[in-house]
């Protein structure tokens, strides 16, 4: 893989859109980090500290702190750390605290064309209960937990499209995109396995794609893990490339 620019300034503009893409249920600024927590089997951008600021305090007390944070709330204290990660040393200051590094993941980007409003896909703003049950077929996706991912859903409150794809008869791809001025976020996007390697992901991501540039997108972007090749290799030959790469911290 080729090296990816690490400029701060532009991480931190992506992290943002991605909190704002995907709120959690509960925040709290503290000293320059921010700690969201949502609960068990949502994931871990949503129950984790981000951490992309200095401030003041020492690191022994800001760290102290998010683990008393995590732990009022019968979570794991989980940091989500980024190139751009604050004060400097922080990724060797946990791994000495017994953290270890757990489900790095890139975030890819690629510019998108202007599309006239009128010409962009009309996606549906909420999903349909087959989009739901197709959603939970994916592997990694939410079965453990649709409530909490359908509560998670309900915090949006920027423009939101959900997409599927039918093949013979049955719905083969799934995806949704977040619209939030200059970006759009791709998240949930995924094909049913048994229909894979027909195509349906790079038409779903096609889509998406079109309804995001509707929508005033003049940049894509995505999370994918950093060991899943296939979804890697597709969205490369779909236009994107490696913009960072993010990882966390999880207490061994």
């Amino acid at each position: 893989m080729p090296p990816m620019p690490a400029d701060p300034a532009a991480i931190r503009l992506l992290e943002a859109a991605a909190d704002r893409a995907w709120p959690p249920a509960e925040t709290l600024p503290h000293d320059g980090w921010l700690l969201a927590a949502t609960g068990p089997g949502i994931g871990r951008r949503v129950n984790s500290a981000a951490t992309l600021g200095d401030g003041n305090l020492s690191l022994e007390d800001k760290v102290a702190f998010v683990e008393a944070f995590y732990r009022a709330r019968g979570l794991p204290a989980i940091f989500k750390l980024t190139p751009a990660a604050r004060p400097a040393g922080l990724d060797g200051f946990l791994a000495q605290r017994g953290y270890g590094e757990d489900a790095p993941v890139l975030v890819m980007t690629r510019p998108l064309e202007a599309v006239p409003a009128s010409d962009a896909p009309a996606l549906p703003a909420s999903p349909s209960p087959e989009w739901l049950a197709a959603n939970a077929a994916v592997p990694s996706h939410y079965q453990a937990a649709p409530e909490a991912f359908r509560r998670l859903l309900g915090r949006i409150r920027l423009p939101v499209g959900f997409a599927l794809l039918h093949d013979e008869g049955t719905v083969g791809a799934i995806g949704m995109a977040v619209a939030d001025g200059s970006r759009v976020g791709l998240f949930e996007v995924g094909t049913i396995p048994e229909r894979r390697r027909r195509g349906l992901g790079a038409a779903l991501v096609a889509a998406l794609l079109a309804w995001g540039a509707g929508h005033g997108a003049g940049e894509a972007y995505l999370q994918v893990m950093e060991a899943n090749a296939p979804a890697r290799a597709l969205y490369g030959r779909l236009g994107f490339e490696a913009a960072y790469r993010y990882w966390y911290r999880v207490r061994r």
